[in-house]
């Protein structure tokens, strides 16, 4: 349950939403195609460079990793 208060906070940010998108469209916007898109993408990540070692990348995905026992069993003890 939320209070009073949150639930006018909510509706005041969906009202500036739809006003920020009504803006949008009586200024219209620039078509891009996905050629576009993927270019602003690349150019925007591109500039991020992972300065570790492989080996501690690795060692990283490694340490991150969890025992599951999730679908350990495949068939049921009576069909076996």
């Amino acid at each position: 349950m939320i209070t009073r208060e949150e639930a006018i906070k909510r509706l005041q940010d969906v009202a500036g939403d739809i006003d920020s998108l009504k803006k949008a469209l009586e200024e219209g916007w620039s078509e891009t195609t996905s050629k576009d898109q993927t270019q602003a993408f690349l150019e925007k990540c591109s500039g991020w460079e992972d300065t570790r070692k492989p080996e501690e990348i690795v060692a990283d995905i490694y340490a991150a990793r969890t025992l599951s026992n999730r679908g350990a069993t495949i068939f049921k003890k009576e069909l076996l």
